[in-house]
């Protein structure tokens, strides 16, 4: 099986949930034996040329469109619809014939919709949607001053993405149902995000002392931990935890903010406790250790949530939004789900708690979320020889 994963988006370094999603899911497709190739941005400290990571073979672009989203304000232009601005025939054909061979081209998110129907005959084209688009951005936008034009604009590369596709790949079962309304999606497939095995081994108990003194944080002190990419949901998040919960909480508590929805990193006093703000954490482990609670205290979504799975799986006591635990309700009993005028209460309820144990968490391991897209492929495949 040859495999052809198209993201619009940077790839390395594995800052948030939808990088890690793109990137753990093709290493799985290689592990199980598909060769797996990644086309994706070009950044600075990357080869110029193709590279192998993990069994994937990642080949970097530098496309006009590369830098729009930088050169544009989120907040008016969603970089899904920046991206799809980029020209088809000034270097995507070429990219594209290059890969003619493959049996599959999976296009992650919506930016390259147009491309899809670009795709040469007989190649199984697949659209791997980490959200329902149009309800995600709705919902920002009414938080924000998005236009309706771009609202509309993203309608229409979901759609057509949906329209172009031999298969849909979602997060959650409520995706599927919500693009199957919308759009009249034909075969999908469920395909939930997950983590690493290395979270299910970890030692908190152990590790605790030494995690919280490279922290400074002291033993006394309630330490809460938030996980986060940009994203705009992150960042409000972010300003609710800083602003709204920490006064509520009072002296002695410690926010840990990792990944870059905290802006500027530094340690910040905040109404006698401390915000510590460390950007982009590549090893999460020694915070999860750390952390009494595991917050993600988010007001709206879609798809469902990579840090709240590792929450689940490094057994951490975790305090949710009820947008926040979209896509893992089955582990409802396991968290302590707030609104978030109860959040502060949640937060010290859950810290008095033990930590979670006895869960059934096989589940949620990449290599089983891998395997079911692997299977997912070899049924599509079978279709187009029988």
């Amino acid at each position: 099986m040859k495999v052809l994963i198209v993201t619009p988006f940077l790839v390395y370094p594995l800052a948030h949930g939808g990088r890690v999603r793109t990137f753990r899911l093709a290493t799985e497709l290689a592990r199980l034996g598909a060769k797996v190739d990644l086309l994706c941005p070009w950044r600075p400290g990357l080869p110029a040329r193709l590279f192998e990571s993990d069994g994937v073979t990642l080949h970097p672009h530098a496309f006009i469109s590369n830098v729009l989203p930088r050169l544009l304000p989120e907040r008016h232009v969603p970089a899904l619809v920046a991206l799809s601005w980029q020209p088809f025939a000034i270097g995507p054909r070429r990219r594209l014939n290059a890969f003619s061979g493959h049996d599959v081209i999976q296009f992650e998110l919506c930016a390259h919709a147009s491309w899809m129907q670009r795709v040469v005959a007989g190649t199984r084209t697949v659209y791997s949607a980490h959200n329902v688009e149009v309800d995600y951005f709705g919902a920002r936008a009414r938080r924000s001053q998005a236009s309706a034009g771009m609202l509309r604009r993203v309608k229409e590369l979901e759609r057509l993405a949906v329209a172009s596709s031999d298969l849909v790949v979602a997060c959650t079962e409520a995706d599927a149902s919500r693009l199957a309304e919308v759009y009249g999606a034909g075969e999908t497939v469920v395909v939930p995000n997950g983590c690493d095995d290395e979270l299910f081994g970890l030692d908190r108990a152990g590790l605790r002392g030494s995690a919280r003194a490279s922290l400074g944080i002291r033993p006394d002190e309630l330490c809460i931990l938030f996980v986060g990419g940009p994203a705009h949901h992150n960042r409000e998040a972010v300003g609710y935890l800083e602003r709204q919960l920490m006064p509520r909480l009072g002296g002695g508590t410690t926010l840990v903010v990792a990944g870059r929805c905290g802006g500027r990193p530094g340690r910040i006093a905040r109404n006698g406790g401390t915000v510590l703000r460390l950007g982009f954490v590549q090893d999460l482990r020694p915070l999860f250790a750390a952390a009494d609670v595991a917050v993600n205290p988010v007001a709206y979504g879609s798809g469902s949530s990579v840090k709240l799975v590792e929450y689940i799986g490094a057994r951490v006591p975790v305090v949710t939004t009820p947008v926040g635990m979209r896509g893992f309700e089955r582990f409802r009993s396991n968290l302590v789900v707030s609104e978030l005028r109860d959040f502060s209460s949640a937060v010290r309820s859950a810290a008095e708690m033990p930590p979670p144990n006895g869960l059934a968490l096989d589940e949620l391991r990449w290599s089983v979320a891998g395997r079911r897209l692997y299977d997912a492929y070899a049924r599509l495949l079978e279709e187009r020889t029988g």
